[in-house]
């Protein structure tokens, strides 16, 4: 407001017409607004989709660890693979937080 009184004493002009001069110096505002908002938008698909791909890399590993569990035919044997899935859950929980 400011600025537009300088301007209204430095010119003469009435604020409408300051206001408008203003407006008119940045043209295409409207889009520029649009724009950012669509970049904040795709920020955030973008985030969204890194995260499924991290799960989804998680994910089949995971599914080779619990039918390598199934599998188990000795309590070692089980116990291992126990600790195999523990792990690779782990790092599904930690991905989904951050």
């Amino acid at each position: 407001m400011k600025r537009i009184d300088v301007k209204t004493k430095e010119t003469g002009w009435p604020i409408n017409r300051v206001v408008i001069n203003e407006l008119a110096a940045f043209p295409n505002l409207e889009e520029q607004a649009k724009l950012g908002s669509l970049i904040r938008d795709m920020e955030v698909i973008l985030a969204r989709y890194g995260s499924r791909i991290t799960l989804a890399d998680l994910g089949e590993p995971l599914l080779r660890a619990v039918d390598e569990l199934l599998a188990a035919k000795t309590d070692g044997e089980l116990q291992a693979r126990l600790d195999k899935l523990r792990v690779l859950r782990a790092a599904m929980v930690k991905t989904a937080k951050e």
